[in-house]
Protein backbone atom coordinates (compact mmCIF):
# COMPACT_ATOMS: atom_id res chain seq x y z
CA UNK A 1 0.00 0.00 0.00
CA UNK A 2 1.31 3.36 -1.07
CA UNK A 3 0.73 6.14 0.96
CA UNK A 4 1.44 9.92 -0.18
CA UNK A 5 2.51 12.42 2.79
CA UNK A 6 2.02 16.12 1.89
CA UNK A 7 3.67 18.43 4.67
CA UNK A 8 3.52 22.11 4.70
CA UNK A 9 5.09 24.24 6.91
CA UNK A 10 4.22 28.70 7.04
CA UNK A 11 6.27 30.53 8.96
CA UNK A 12 6.50 34.25 7.18
CA UNK A 13 7.69 34.28 3.79
CA UNK A 14 8.96 30.76 3.91
CA UNK A 15 7.00 27.90 2.75
CA UNK A 16 7.73 24.52 2.21
CA UNK A 17 5.37 21.73 -0.10
CA UNK A 18 7.09 19.24 0.07
CA UNK A 19 5.61 16.00 -1.33
CA UNK A 20 7.18 12.63 0.33
CA UNK A 21 5.94 8.75 -0.94
CA UNK A 22 6.63 5.98 1.40
CA UNK A 23 5.56 2.50 1.44
CA UNK A 24 3.13 0.95 4.41
CA UNK A 25 3.56 -2.84 5.03
CA UNK A 26 -0.02 -4.06 4.85
CA UNK A 27 -0.52 -6.09 8.22
CA UNK A 28 -2.02 -9.53 8.03
CA UNK A 29 -4.45 -10.65 10.32
CA UNK A 30 -3.11 -14.20 10.07
CA UNK A 31 -6.91 -15.34 10.10
CA UNK A 32 -8.88 -16.41 6.97
CA UNK A 33 -8.97 -16.45 3.51
CA UNK A 34 -10.63 -14.44 0.29
CA UNK A 35 -9.85 -14.53 -3.26
CA UNK A 36 -11.17 -11.02 -4.87
CA UNK A 37 -11.25 -12.26 -8.67
CA UNK A 38 -11.62 -9.93 -12.18
CA UNK A 39 -11.75 -10.91 -15.70
CA UNK A 40 -10.55 -9.00 -18.47
CA UNK A 41 -13.07 -8.26 -20.25
CA UNK A 42 -15.65 -7.75 -18.24
CA UNK A 43 -18.48 -8.50 -18.04
CA UNK A 44 -18.20 -12.31 -19.36
CA UNK A 45 -19.80 -13.56 -22.13
CA UNK A 46 -20.11 -17.37 -23.22
CA UNK A 47 -18.43 -18.52 -25.83
CA UNK A 48 -15.94 -15.31 -25.43
CA UNK A 49 -12.25 -15.94 -23.97
CA UNK A 50 -11.30 -13.85 -20.84
CA UNK A 51 -8.30 -13.56 -18.85
CA UNK A 52 -9.35 -14.16 -15.10
CA UNK A 53 -6.96 -12.89 -12.76
CA UNK A 54 -7.65 -14.09 -8.97
CA UNK A 55 -5.22 -13.18 -5.19
CA UNK A 56 -5.21 -15.06 -2.28
CA UNK A 57 -5.80 -12.56 0.43
CA UNK A 58 -6.61 -13.25 4.60
CA UNK A 59 -9.15 -11.13 6.16
CA UNK A 60 -7.55 -7.81 6.35
CA UNK A 61 -6.90 -7.60 2.35
CA UNK A 62 -2.85 -8.39 2.50
CA UNK A 63 -1.69 -10.79 0.04
CA UNK A 64 -1.03 -14.17 1.03
CA UNK A 65 2.99 -14.50 0.24
CA UNK A 66 3.66 -17.93 1.34
CA UNK A 67 1.33 -20.00 -0.82
CA UNK A 68 2.69 -23.47 -0.88
CA UNK A 69 3.07 -25.47 -4.41
CA UNK A 70 0.56 -28.32 -4.29
CA UNK A 71 0.37 -31.01 -7.03
CA UNK A 72 2.69 -28.98 -8.95
CA UNK A 73 0.67 -25.59 -8.96
CA UNK A 74 0.02 -22.95 -6.53
CA UNK A 75 -3.44 -22.80 -6.88
CA UNK A 76 -6.00 -24.91 -8.84
CA UNK A 77 -9.04 -23.30 -10.11
CA UNK A 78 -12.41 -25.17 -11.48
CA UNK A 79 -15.59 -23.90 -12.55
CA UNK A 80 -18.88 -25.51 -12.58
CA UNK A 81 -21.89 -24.52 -14.49
CA UNK A 82 -24.77 -24.69 -12.01
CA UNK A 83 -26.58 -26.82 -14.69
CA UNK A 84 -23.35 -29.30 -13.85
CA UNK A 85 -22.87 -29.43 -17.27
CA UNK A 86 -19.19 -27.61 -18.11
CA UNK A 87 -16.32 -28.14 -15.75
CA UNK A 88 -13.16 -26.86 -16.33
CA UNK A 89 -10.09 -27.62 -13.96
CA UNK A 90 -7.55 -24.40 -14.84
CA UNK A 91 -4.02 -23.59 -13.38
CA UNK A 92 -1.61 -20.37 -14.45
CA UNK A 93 1.22 -22.70 -15.11
CA UNK A 94 -0.66 -23.88 -17.44
CA UNK A 95 -0.06 -20.74 -19.60
CA UNK A 96 2.64 -18.66 -18.02
CA UNK A 97 5.42 -19.10 -16.30
CA UNK A 98 5.10 -18.14 -12.68
CA UNK A 99 7.23 -14.65 -11.65
CA UNK A 100 8.72 -13.20 -8.12
CA UNK A 101 6.18 -11.05 -8.40
CA UNK A 102 3.10 -13.46 -8.96
CA UNK A 103 4.29 -15.01 -5.54
CA UNK A 104 4.56 -11.69 -3.43
CA UNK A 105 1.87 -10.09 -4.76
CA UNK A 106 -0.48 -13.97 -4.93
CA UNK A 107 -1.46 -12.98 -8.07
CA UNK A 108 -2.25 -15.71 -10.85
CA UNK A 109 -4.32 -15.52 -14.04
CA UNK A 110 -4.75 -17.52 -17.17
CA UNK A 111 -7.52 -17.69 -20.15
CA UNK A 112 -10.39 -19.72 -20.04
CA UNK A 113 -13.61 -19.81 -21.88
CA UNK A 114 -17.39 -20.53 -20.88
CA UNK A 115 -18.78 -22.10 -22.97
CA UNK A 116 -22.88 -21.45 -21.47
CA UNK A 117 -24.12 -18.43 -20.07
CA UNK A 118 -25.81 -18.60 -16.18
CA UNK A 119 -23.89 -19.21 -12.97
CA UNK A 120 -20.96 -20.99 -12.33
CA UNK A 121 -19.19 -22.43 -9.20
CA UNK A 122 -15.92 -21.59 -8.76
CA UNK A 123 -14.03 -23.66 -6.27
CA UNK A 124 -10.22 -22.92 -5.27
CA UNK A 125 -7.98 -25.51 -4.28
CA UNK A 126 -4.81 -24.61 -2.42
CA UNK A 127 -2.21 -24.68 0.55
CA UNK A 128 -0.45 -22.67 3.01
CA UNK A 129 0.52 -23.53 6.84
CA UNK A 130 0.52 -26.91 5.45
CA UNK A 131 -2.74 -26.94 5.40
CA UNK A 132 -4.97 -27.67 2.30
CA UNK A 133 -7.51 -24.70 1.55
CA UNK A 134 -10.76 -24.71 -0.12
CA UNK A 135 -12.60 -21.71 -0.92
CA UNK A 136 -15.31 -21.02 -3.07
CA UNK A 137 -17.11 -17.97 -5.19
CA UNK A 138 -20.15 -17.57 -7.89
CA UNK A 139 -19.55 -16.33 -11.07
CA UNK A 140 -22.18 -14.97 -13.47
CA UNK A 141 -21.41 -15.19 -17.06
CA UNK A 142 -24.14 -13.41 -19.87
CA UNK A 143 -24.93 -13.89 -23.58
CA UNK A 144 -26.16 -17.01 -24.79
CA UNK A 145 -26.77 -20.12 -25.13
CA UNK A 146 -27.79 -20.80 -21.47
CA UNK A 147 -27.52 -23.14 -19.45
CA UNK A 148 -30.40 -26.14 -18.15
CA UNK A 149 -32.50 -24.62 -15.99
CA UNK A 150 -32.35 -27.33 -13.65
CA UNK A 151 -28.38 -29.76 -13.29
CA UNK A 152 -28.25 -32.50 -15.93
CA UNK A 153 -27.98 -35.80 -14.52
CA UNK A 154 -27.48 -39.05 -15.06
CA UNK A 155 -27.27 -42.36 -12.81
CA UNK A 156 -24.90 -44.56 -15.31
CA UNK A 157 -21.93 -46.27 -13.79
CA UNK A 158 -20.15 -47.00 -17.38
CA UNK A 159 -19.04 -44.05 -19.00
CA UNK A 160 -17.84 -43.90 -22.52
CA UNK A 161 -15.05 -40.65 -22.92
CA UNK A 162 -12.68 -40.62 -25.93
CA UNK A 163 -12.97 -43.98 -26.82
CA UNK A 164 -12.51 -45.31 -23.20
CA UNK A 165 -14.73 -46.95 -21.20
CA UNK A 166 -14.95 -45.80 -17.29
CA UNK A 167 -17.14 -47.85 -14.78
CA UNK A 168 -17.72 -46.76 -11.64
CA UNK A 169 -17.96 -49.09 -8.38
CA UNK A 170 -18.56 -48.47 -5.02
CA UNK A 171 -16.43 -51.20 -2.92
CA UNK A 172 -17.97 -49.12 0.17
CA UNK A 173 -21.44 -47.51 0.03
CA UNK A 174 -21.63 -43.77 0.59
CA UNK A 175 -23.10 -42.63 3.57
CA UNK A 176 -22.82 -39.39 5.25
CA UNK A 177 -20.25 -38.53 7.63
CA UNK A 178 -18.80 -42.30 7.11
CA UNK A 179 -15.69 -43.07 4.84
CA UNK A 180 -16.55 -44.39 1.75
CA UNK A 181 -14.76 -46.31 -1.19
CA UNK A 182 -15.05 -46.28 -4.82
CA UNK A 183 -12.76 -47.77 -7.97
CA UNK A 184 -13.00 -46.40 -11.65
CA UNK A 185 -12.01 -49.10 -14.46
CA UNK A 186 -10.39 -47.85 -17.45
CA UNK A 187 -10.85 -49.93 -20.77
CA UNK A 188 -10.38 -49.82 -24.43
CA UNK A 189 -11.87 -52.02 -26.78
CA UNK A 190 -12.23 -54.65 -24.28
CA UNK A 191 -8.39 -54.30 -23.14
CA UNK A 192 -7.51 -53.35 -19.93
CA UNK A 193 -5.89 -49.92 -20.02
CA UNK A 194 -2.07 -49.87 -18.36
CA UNK A 195 -0.52 -47.11 -19.24
CA UNK A 196 -2.07 -44.39 -16.81
CA UNK A 197 0.91 -41.73 -16.00
CA UNK A 198 0.55 -39.01 -13.24
CA UNK A 199 -1.27 -36.25 -13.81
CA UNK A 200 -0.43 -32.57 -11.45
CA UNK A 201 1.62 -35.09 -8.85
CA UNK A 202 -1.24 -37.78 -8.46
CA UNK A 203 -2.07 -40.90 -10.08
CA UNK A 204 -5.93 -39.57 -9.98
CA UNK A 205 -7.94 -36.55 -9.11
CA UNK A 206 -11.71 -36.54 -7.89
CA UNK A 207 -13.77 -33.48 -7.68
CA UNK A 208 -17.07 -33.73 -6.07
CA UNK A 209 -20.01 -31.53 -5.77
CA UNK A 210 -23.54 -31.60 -4.38
CA UNK A 211 -26.15 -31.06 -6.87
CA UNK A 212 -27.58 -27.85 -5.58
CA UNK A 213 -23.62 -26.66 -5.61
CA UNK A 214 -24.14 -26.04 -2.01
CA UNK A 215 -20.26 -28.17 -0.72
CA UNK A 216 -17.36 -28.64 -3.48
CA UNK A 217 -13.92 -30.23 -2.83
CA UNK A 218 -11.38 -32.20 -4.60
CA UNK A 219 -9.66 -35.37 -3.55
CA UNK A 220 -7.05 -37.68 -5.13
CA UNK A 221 -6.18 -41.43 -6.19
CA UNK A 222 -6.14 -43.28 -2.60
CA UNK A 223 -3.02 -45.03 -0.99
CA UNK A 224 -2.14 -46.32 2.50
CA UNK A 225 -0.59 -43.27 4.24
CA UNK A 226 -2.11 -40.45 2.45
CA UNK A 227 -3.74 -38.73 4.90
CA UNK A 228 -0.23 -38.26 6.52
CA UNK A 229 0.89 -36.50 3.52
CA UNK A 230 1.42 -32.54 3.95
CA UNK A 231 1.18 -30.62 0.75
CA UNK A 232 4.00 -30.29 -1.32
CA UNK A 233 4.77 -33.81 -0.41
CA UNK A 234 5.71 -36.16 -3.92
CA UNK A 235 2.96 -38.45 -3.60
CA UNK A 236 3.96 -42.15 -5.51
CA UNK A 237 3.01 -43.41 -8.79
CA UNK A 238 1.58 -46.48 -7.60
CA UNK A 239 -1.71 -47.45 -10.11
CA UNK A 240 -0.72 -48.29 -13.77
CA UNK A 241 -4.81 -49.22 -14.17
CA UNK A 242 -6.84 -50.22 -15.36
CA UNK A 243 -7.89 -49.73 -11.64
CA UNK A 244 -7.91 -46.40 -9.10
CA UNK A 245 -8.91 -46.39 -6.19
CA UNK A 246 -10.63 -42.97 -4.42
CA UNK A 247 -11.76 -42.73 -0.05
CA UNK A 248 -13.62 -40.02 0.66
CA UNK A 249 -15.62 -39.17 3.98
CA UNK A 250 -18.90 -37.03 2.42
CA UNK A 251 -20.54 -34.78 4.81
CA UNK A 252 -23.85 -34.25 3.85
CA UNK A 253 -26.93 -37.21 2.22
CA UNK A 254 -28.13 -36.19 -1.22
CA UNK A 255 -27.46 -36.13 -4.91
CA UNK A 256 -23.39 -35.58 -6.01
CA UNK A 257 -21.56 -35.31 -8.81
CA UNK A 258 -17.83 -35.90 -9.58
CA UNK A 259 -15.56 -35.58 -12.10
CA UNK A 260 -12.86 -37.97 -12.14
CA UNK A 261 -9.42 -37.29 -13.83
CA UNK A 262 -6.43 -39.03 -14.87
CA UNK A 263 -3.96 -39.19 -17.85
CA UNK A 264 -2.19 -41.46 -20.29
CA UNK A 265 2.01 -41.65 -20.77
CA UNK A 266 1.59 -40.74 -23.98
CA UNK A 267 0.44 -37.51 -22.96
CA UNK A 268 0.15 -36.93 -19.32
CA UNK A 269 -0.65 -32.80 -19.47
CA UNK A 270 -4.34 -34.10 -21.31
CA UNK A 271 -6.53 -35.30 -18.69
CA UNK A 272 -8.97 -37.59 -19.13
CA UNK A 273 -12.40 -35.93 -17.67
CA UNK A 274 -15.15 -38.90 -16.50
CA UNK A 275 -18.52 -37.11 -14.86
CA UNK A 276 -20.65 -39.61 -12.18
CA UNK A 277 -23.82 -38.81 -10.66
CA UNK A 278 -24.15 -40.29 -7.06
CA UNK A 279 -26.45 -40.30 -4.00
CA UNK A 280 -25.17 -40.17 -0.61
CA UNK A 281 -27.18 -42.44 1.71
CA UNK A 282 -28.40 -40.43 5.11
Amino acid sequence: MIAALLLACAGGDDIVDDTAVTEVACTPTGTGYAIPSTTDPSPVEAGVEVEYWMTIEDDAGCAIEDVQQAHERMVHTMFISRDLSSFQHLHHEDYYALTADDLRSATYHFPVTFPLAGDYLTLYDFAHENQYRYLTNWLTVGGAPAQAEAPVTDAAVVREVEGLRVELRWDVEPYAGYEASFTVTITENGEDVTDLAQYLGADGHAAFVTHDLGFATHTHAWFPGMEEMAPGMEMPHIYLGPELPFHYAFPTPGPYRMWVQFARAADPERPFTVPFDFEVAP
